[in-house]
């Protein structure tokens, strides 16, 4: 049986590519995120959830990884990695002021989303290259970016700063790893419906002294479908993406967005 991990599984994105891919019999998967209880209520809607496996942990921290998957319970000398869900992120704006410098997030946002990220990659290509020699020949990574890695937005410059360094990663690792097998790629979403949109919209709505189903409304009207993406489908793609239909697709940024951005 493979194993696939998935970081940032207690909500959203994370928890919806959770569910679909413990359709897969020969799967069992690790589950990573800060939150147990989370993490616990996703694996008791998995198919068999006993198969499975939870870590609460800080991706941020680059040694709290590293140690699990090498451990018992992560047990991947018996159940090789073959796949990485690397969808762990925070949002939210980074308020700067030179005055309450404290305050400022930038630290954490890039701590998490790009740090984190790569600790994630480094810690699990070691444990993907070595799934090859029992079997494996085709391995992936798929790292979570965003839609605002191809443009800017005021108040947002850590995430932004940290969802465009991503893509960097990616080509850098893709380079590196697509001759042994290992096929990395970024997903780059845009308006999900996950607990973090939802709160950059209140937050939205708040500062432009209107209601939330105000500004919800206003950012659906943006996107030339009309709608909000469903984390399934952002779930959708990684299964194709983790399939061995493909075995080309490496160091690109995929863009799913209802047509918001159009490169």
């Amino acid at each position: 049986m493979k194993t696939i991990l998935i970081t940032g599984a207690g909500s959203g994105i994370g928890a919806a590519t959770a569910k679909l891919l413990s359709e897969q019999n020969d799967t069992r998967l690790i589950l990573v995120g800060r939150n147990t209880t989370k993490l616990t209520s996703v694996l008791e809607g998995l198919n068999n959830p006993e198969i499975h496996t939870i870590a609460s942990l800080d991706i941020s921290n680059s040694s709290a990884l590293d140690s699990f998957l090498s451990s018992n319970e992560a047990n991947l000398q018996d159940h090789p990695l073959v796949a990485v869900c690397a969808n762990a992120g925070i949002g939210g704006p980074n308020i700067y002021n030179a005055a309450d410098g404290p305050q400022d997030r930038w630290n954490d946002i890039i701590d998490t989303n790009l740090s984190g990220t790569y600790y994630t990659c480094m810690t699990s290509i070691p444990w993907l290259l070595k799934a090859k020699q029992q079997g494996f020949e085709t391995r992936h990574i798929a790292i979570t970016s965003s839609i605002v890695s191809r443009f800017g937005v005021a108040s947002q410059a850590a995430y932004v700063a940290s969802k465009t360094g991503l893509l960097g990663l990616v080509r850098s690792l893709a380079m590196k790893h697509s001759k042994d097998g290992l096929l990395i790629n970024a997903i780059n979403p845009g308006w999900v419906n996950t607990e973090m949109a939802r709160d950059r919209i209140k937050e939205m709505a708040t500062e432009e002294g209107v209601s939330y189903e105000s500004m919800l409304e206003t950012q659906k009207n943006i996107v030339p479908t009309g709608r909000i993406i469903e984390p399934e489908e952002i779930a959708a793609l990684i299964q194709f993406l983790f399939s061995n239909v493909q075995l080309s697709i490496t160091g690109q940024a995929i863009d799913i967005n209802g047509g918001a951005w159009m490169g």
